[in-house]
């Protein structure tokens, strides 16, 4: 939880300078080429972080090599759609003019891949068991990029909101980069090159493949989004839109950082599924329900902060928002049991079916009804999915008898992962005591991952080498490695 409030309160810091020292219309512009990017880097990136995280565990000696095609081909890949933008920019609207030219345009491409990069490096890292340094990279991302932001005002009143993000990415990627080839690669190989068994091109393929649609659904809720409504309004406007689904998706992240805890919690023991989704459930309303009225009720006052604009234009969208947000709670944990289970299919289908939704509400309400129009589409949408999920989700949590036993978690605290249960006979813990254990490799490979500049990302849970269907490591086969990138898992 540590790395997602360090997370959430620099990336809502940063845009409130950018509210405060750039002009609507530049931080549009700027978040939009930002949409844009994260977008096309996550096409490739998003899938292969979890396959890094799945695979370098298991890769011996050739740890080194398998990192480097992992980045080449996501830059290669990257590199080319980020150019068919650029060729197709006149179709997205005024907020990408500035994008035009060919110093603009190679530097629009070179973010995009530099975004990839670090959006790999996350899944590297976490493969490598030196999660650690994440939130690290994360923080030096956030705070280099918010200094920036205040310089460049004035030298780049036009392009600083995005020159900034783009320029700090450097100072994550490059450290780390050197880090990881240099230090960690060679601990790694040498301590597993003698018991490990290379993944092969086909093993890879066949993980990829069932993975990457449920994968891009997600991305296109996340991504897609923003660039459509910046396509389609003025740049003002979507800076109203971007700074308002920010503080919006900062309250997801608590959703689905506890959701990601029962996941975890959920494949490690399968038989307290029952009681630990009742536990989360729980535990969830009382922490999100809160927050959710609370940013309803001062939607006003909050985007105030940004300016008076941002609290006229935007105030019915957050509360539209803060609604979503209560919403997430069920869908989050119906989502997050299927995950436990490893019932991809199903999964796979309501992400599919909530991106439709999602995108095509979102086209046809927003031309009616302005910005409003892209949190009714949010909210129906969920309210679809919760309408599907609730009833099994009922079912799942009316399969076992009250809690036999008082688990360490999931309590939406991820610290608590790895804990040992409380045993049946011991005293039942308050609210309080819940938040006791210790952080332990596995926590933090989940844990650092879920961040404000990462919001698709979701725990990988499926069973890997010599780990049986549901999900619990076999005896002997030692610590079952959980990776992070996508959802579908």
């Amino acid at each position: 939880m540590l790395n997602t409030g360090i997370s959430g309160v620099l990336g809502v810091g940063f845009w409130l300078a950018a509210a405060r020292y750039y002009s609507a219309d530049s931080v549009g512009q700027g978040s939009a080429a930002i949409a844009a990017m994260k977008f096309l880097a996550g096409l490739t990136a998003v899938t292969l972080t979890g396959a890094l995280a799945r695979f370098i565990p298991i890769a011996g000696r050739r740890t080194g090599s398998f990192i480097f095609r992992t980045y080449a081909g996501s830059s290669l890949a990257v590199a080319c759609a980020a150019l068919v933008f650029l060729l197709t920019l006149d179709v997205w609207g005024p907020s990408y003019r500035f994008l035009h030219g060919p110093v603009n345009g190679l530097g629009f491409i070179a973010a995009v891949v530099a975004w990839s990069l670090l959006t790999l490096q996350d899944g590297v890292l976490t493969g490598l068991r030196s999660a650690l340094w994440v939130p690290v990279g994360n923080t030096l991302f956030s705070t280099v990029k918010l200094g920036l932001l205040i310089a460049f005002a004035v030298a780049i009143p036009t392009t600083g909101v995005f020159v900034s993000w783009v320029v700090a990415i450097a100072t994550s990627v490059i450290p780390l980069g050197w880090l990881v080839f240099r230090r960690l690669v060679p601990r790694h190989v040498e301590l597993t090159a003698h018991r490990t068994n290379p993944p092969t091109l086909r093993e890879v393929g066949r993980f990829l493949a069932g993975d990457y649609t449920g994968s891009l659904f997600s991305l296109a809720v996340v991504y897609l989004v923003p660039v459509l409504i910046a396509s389609q309004v003025s740049s003002a406007d979507n800076a109203y839109f971007y700074i308002t689904t920010t503080i919006g998706g900062t309250v997801n992240l608590l959703a689905i950082n506890m959701g990601a805890s029962l996941t975890v919690e959920g494949s490690h023991d399968p038989a307290q599924l029952a009681a630990n989704t009742r536990a989360a459930l729980r535990r969830m309303t009382r922490i999100m329900l809160p927050i959710c009225g609370l940013l309803f009720l001062a939607a006003p006052l909050v985007l105030h902060v940004f300016g008076d604009d941002y609290a006229h234009a935007a105030t019915p969208l957050l509360r539209w928002f803060a609604v979503g947000a209560a919403l997430r709670v069920v869908m989050e944990t119906y989502f997050a049991v299927l995950r436990a289970q490893s019932r991809t299919a199903g999964l796979a289908w309501l992400q599919g079916l909530l991106c439709v939704l999602v995108l095509g509400l979102t086209l046809l309400l927003l031309p009616r009804m302005g910005l409003t129009g892209a949190g009714v589409a949010e909210i129906s949408s969920l309210a679809v999915i919760v309408a599907l999920a609730a009833p099994k989700l009922y079912r799942i949590v009316r399969t076992a008898p009250p809690t036999p036993a008082v688990v360490a978690a999931p309590d939406g605290d991820l610290a608590d992962l790895g804990t040992p249960d409380v045993t049946t006979g011991a005293k039942r813990q308050g609210p309080g005591q819940a938040l006791r254990g210790t952080l332990d490799s596995d926590t933090l490979h989940l844990a650092v991952q879920l961040n404000l500049d990462h919001q698709e990302r979701r725990p990988d849970v499926r069973p890997g080498p010599a780990t049986p269907a549901h999900g619990t490591p076999a005896a002997g086969a030692g610590r079952t490695t959980w990776g992070t990138g996508r959802p579908g898992r």
